[in-house]
């Protein structure tokens, strides 16, 4: 037999972790803009509501066109020099309201979750947007290694966001948190 043939599982196996592959690009796109790391606020603000959203359709199958959308509409509001920041707010009541009146964030266990974790991740995102840059880039690293905890119980349990987004913004949260901490106490 040919090595070819016996290569061809790997070539799958790699071609398999392509959200890990993305992930690592992203983050290292992110991380060439480093300012202070609070700026990377954005970035779990976009992960938690973009999760709610999600739920609160009800459509793991619309994961990346959700997350395409809140990109685009944080860009856009870039551009019209307005806090993206209000977008997503926004979205988040709207979604929650969806959610609530759907009944699909009233279910058991992870979607229940998802409206105190957005809570929690916007708090954490606020505050370090509020603080110090030492302590906001701490305070949003800390932020995205809880969040990669998040990615990873919504991965292993095959719900709400699609396993591939799941696996990507892991790798993501995971590499820009780290890429902060060192930056920062650096």
């Amino acid at each position: 037999m040919s090595t070819a043939i016996h290569q061809r599982p790997r070539l799958y196996a790699l071609l398999r972790r392509w959200p890990t592959a993305l992930g690592v690009g992203v983050a290292a796109l992110t991380l060439s803009d480093f300012d202070d790391g609070r700026e990377f606020a954005i970035v779990l603000l976009i992960a938690s509501v973009g999760y709610l959203t999600i739920a609160a359709l009800g459509r793991p199958d619309a994961t990346w066109w959700v997350l395409i959308g809140l990109l685009a509409g944080v860009v856009c509001m870039r551009l019209l020099n307005i806090a993206p920041e209000l977008l997503l707010v926004v979205v988040a009541m709207a979604m929650t309201i969806v959610g609530l009146v759907r009944g699909s964030l009233r279910r058991l266990w992870l979607p229940v979750l998802q409206i105190p974790a957005t809570l929690a991740f916007g708090a954490v995102a606020f505050l370090a947007i509020a603080a110090g840059s030492q302590v906001g880039g701490t305070l949003v690293a800390t932020g995205l290694l809880a969040h990669t905890v998040w990615d990873v119980i919504h991965l292993r349990a095959r719900a709400i966001v699609s396993p591939s987004l799941a696996e990507w913004c892991a790798v993501l949260d995971t590499l820009i948190a780290a890429g902060i901490l060192v930056l920062v106490w650096m």
